[in-house]
């Protein structure tokens, strides 16, 4: 995990170009590099020697789409609560409706286990490759789950959905801006899905990732006022609110502390 404390300035996003780079800085390939795209067949995007990579990036705020937010509703009324504000952070869910709630906000990931599986699967007969099949998932945007939850509730979907997915790299920057300071955690994580050995590229593939990282952090602090550089920069992680039958459900964004009264929190 890169951990950067600091002022203000745009922070990079993990985009297929960035994923480009840290294959290609590992000497590997994207498949159509190598491979001729077939009309009606769907490939990976990546090639190792024997592997297929296959890049999934969720950059919505899933639990803010309109359908999800009044079956989450739905589900607390369960609850016979009479409050008119409800905490729907995470970590604060009820036991009683914690497994609907997951499932409810995990769709996004069930859609992209399933459709990775069935083009890597596609690419490894089409090239031969009789090593591992890695999705690589990356947390661009559904800021309501940092690292830690997003990993949790991605690997219980691969595991739940699908026999064919080996490991799973999950990827998140989290970013969280106070008033003056901000806090960037750039979180690299490989996990085994149906495979009781590591992966052999795992030390590697991170710290490509991380290499690759720092690089775009340095990029951007040294070109801050570019506009461009602005225009494409991950958003800070905020307060997530909606109503529903005039009921508020409300995730508060974790506090920032200013440095220059708090030193302690350096």
């Amino acid at each position: 995990t890169l951990d950067f404390y600091m002022t203000m300035f745009p922070i990079p996003k993990i985009t297929e170009s960035f994923i480009d780079g840290v294959i290609q800085s590992m000497g590997w390939h994207r498949y159509t590099d190598k491979y001729p795209v077939i009309e009606g067949q769907e490939n990976a995007d990546y090639l190792s020697q024997n592997d297929v990579l296959e890049l999934k990036i969720f950059e919505e705020e899933g639990i803010l789409k309109s359908n999800r937010k009044t079956k989450i509703a739905a589900l607390f009324k369960k609850l016979s609560t009479s409050s008119n504000q409800v905490n729907i952070d995470i970590e604060n869910i009820p036991d009683e409706i914690r497994n609907e709630f997951e499932n409810l906000i995990t769709q996004p990931f069930q859609t992209a286990i399933k459709k990775a599986s069935k083009q890597m699967r596609q690419s490894a007969i089409t090239t031969g490759n009789s090593g591992h099949k890695i999705v690589i998932a990356v947390n661009n945007g559904y800021s309501y789950l940092d690292a830690d939850n997003f990993e949790r509730l991605f690997i219980n979907r691969c595991k739940r959905d699908t026999k064919s997915i080996d490991y799973a790299a999950c990827i998140t920057v989290d970013y969280h801006q106070g008033n003056i300071d901000a806090r960037i955690f750039c979180t690299t994580r490989i996990h085994q899905i149906n495979t009781s050995s590591k992966w052999e590229y795992e030390l590697d593939f991170q710290n490509a990732v991380n290499n690759k990282f720092e690089q775009a952090m340095t990029i951007m602090m040294k070109d801050q006022l570019n506009p461009e550089l602005w225009k494409n920069r991950l958003r800070p992680v905020k307060d997530i609110h909606f109503t529903h039958d005039n009921v508020s459900y409300i995730r508060e964004a974790p506090f920032v502390p200013d440095s220059r009264f708090n030193q302690s929190e350096i």
